[in-house]
């Protein structure tokens, strides 16, 4: 009689009591551990009682577990001092603040207004505020609201150094009240209200300092070119700068108005250029803000001869024969050339 191979192995399976399905193994149980038994004519070791858990006594108490309130730097023109434990921060004049003082004084007062926070001055640098309520968010989206949590007074002082460029601010908590019956606010929690206002305002500087940066960045640049004559009483433009600064600004405005340097001679202070009117194309329209720069000139070659006239730089233009270009062109290229000049705030 022959068997096959599967059937010898399914038969040795059932023979063994062996199942592919394995039941559920039940979790050991503990084993109490006895004490050692020592013989009576014996003496027992000595147990260390250094992991021992003592016996505590006492109530337990609430432990803060929320980081720590730190004062931060939140404007160019403050800095803290290292060693500092209060919510003091110290601002330095700079080109944003001019005098120091009235300065402080006056956004602190915007930043009242802004925080629907009243006050009364209390001294002449000194200054109380009425309860500044906190609230927590709750729930999202269309169903989010404020919910009031806690109130606090605080003073606000300046402390000014003698020779005025430094000033310090320095917050302290007056008041404090939970709107739940069961809150509790920590020592360390009065530090952190404490820091916590004193950083909304020196951001609130920090804003003032950062528009008055980017208004000073989008200001068109001053620039000192007019319509003149030269040496030899030709048109020209003329500017404040020296010829070298002149010079040396040049390239970058060629390249601004679609002038190309095709050769230059320093000792002549004349560069050689060729004008193509710039065309833009559906990409040009695309990727760049405003149109590029057309000068009234037609396609050709020309000549740019600097030289100095009643302690001026005078800007020549002239066409490929070295012939200037009449006055009421100079003046064209003119309006053209200081509009650019402010853009990418060049020295002419």
């Amino acid at each position: 009689m022959h068997y096959s191979v599967t059937s010898c192995v399914i038969a040795s399976l059932l023979l063994s009591g062996c199942s592919f399905f394995s039941s559920p193994k039940s979790e050991p149980k503990a084993v109490a551990g006895q004490a050692l038994e020592v013989p009576a004519h014996l003496t027992a070791p000595p147990q260390p009682a250094q992991y021992d858990i003592p016996q505590l006594s006492g109530t337990s108490q609430r432990v803060d577990t929320r980081p720590p309130g730190l004062v931060l730097t939140l404007s160019s023109s403050s800095r803290v001092d290292e060693e500092e434990t209060r919510a003091r921060v110290w601002f330095d004049r700079n080109d944003y603040t001019g005098d120091l003082l009235p300065f402080l004084e006056q956004k602190l007062g915007e930043f009242f207004a802004d925080n629907r926070i009243n006050y009364q001055q209390e001294s002449e640098l000194v200054w109380l505020t009425d309860w500044v309520v906190q609230t927590d968010t709750k729930g999202m989206w269309f169903w989010k609201s404020e919910q009031p949590r806690d109130q606090a007074r605080f003073r606000v002082s300046m402390e000014p150094r003698p020779h005025g460029r430094s000033v310090a601010v320095l917050v302290e908590m007056l008041e404090h009240q939970f709107f739940q019956r069961d809150g509790q606010l920590l020592a360390t929690g009065i530090k952190r209200e404490e820091t916590s206002f004193l950083n909304s305002f020196t951001a609130f500087v920090g804003d003032y300092e950062f528009q008055l940066a980017q208004a000073q960045r989008n200001r068109p640049a001053d620039t000192s070119l007019q319509v003149g004559t030269d040496a030899q009483g030709q048109p020209a433009l003329l500017s404040e700068q020296s010829l070298e600064v002149v010079w040396s600004q040049l390239e970058a405005l060629f390249e601004e108005v679609s002038l190309d340097v095709t050769d230059l001679n320093r000792s002549t202070s004349t560069y050689y250029l060729r004008y193509e009117r710039p065309t833009q194309g559906m990409l040009s329209r695309l990727f760049r803000r405003k149109a590029m720069p057309v000068l009234p000139l037609a396609n050709g070659d020309y000549q740019v001869v600097l030289g100095r006239a009643d302690q001026l730089t005078s800007i020549s233009f002239r066409d490929n024969s070295g012939q200037v270009l009449p006055e009421q062109t100079v003046a064209d290229i003119e309006q053209v050339l200081v509009d650019v000049v402010s853009q990418i705030r060049l020295e002419l």
